[in-house]
């Protein structure tokens, strides 16, 4: 299965005056994501940390070609792993739940290929020098 599209467009921090880690970065997105026979598009508060760390595992696999990069909300919104296969390949696994903790899960997977990569890491960082991470934990 082939990705056609796959957007988290951030509306903005739930919490804008807070200064703190713990609640200073929490963002409210929209996430839509299109694959051949399944699209889901829905509200989601995701954290900017989480987006970081999932930047730095997609930055690492780029470049070694080896390795998984994960994508896990706090809030079980969305997960999503990526994972070079030995044809250079990115196998991605998905799984998404709304509305939170009583919606439909619905479980995914397609692949693309690596340079595929290079758009989701630039797509992150514009994301986080919009809304860079709040203190430390």
């Amino acid at each position: 299965m082939v990705l056609r599209k796959f957007v988290i467009k951030v509306i903005g921090r739930q919490h804008p005056d807070a200064t703190d880690y713990w609640d200073g970065n929490w963002i409210g997105s929209i996430i839509n994501i299109e694959i051949p026979g399944y699209s889901v598009k829905f509200p989601a508060n995701l954290k900017t940390d989480e987006l970081l760390s999932f930047m730095e595992e997609l930055k690492n696999l780029d470049e070694t070609l080896k390795g998984k990069a994960s994508l896990k909300s706090m809030e079980d919104f969305i997960m999503l792993e990526g994972e070079v296969d030995l044809t250079g390949k990115v196998m991605w696994t998905g799984e998404t739940c709304y509305p939170l903790g009583t919606g439909a899960i619905l479980k995914f997977d397609f692949k693309s290929d690596q340079s595929y990569l290079k758009f989701l890491i630039k797509g992150l960082k514009a994301i986080l020098e919009e809304f860079p991470v709040i203190g430390k934990p």
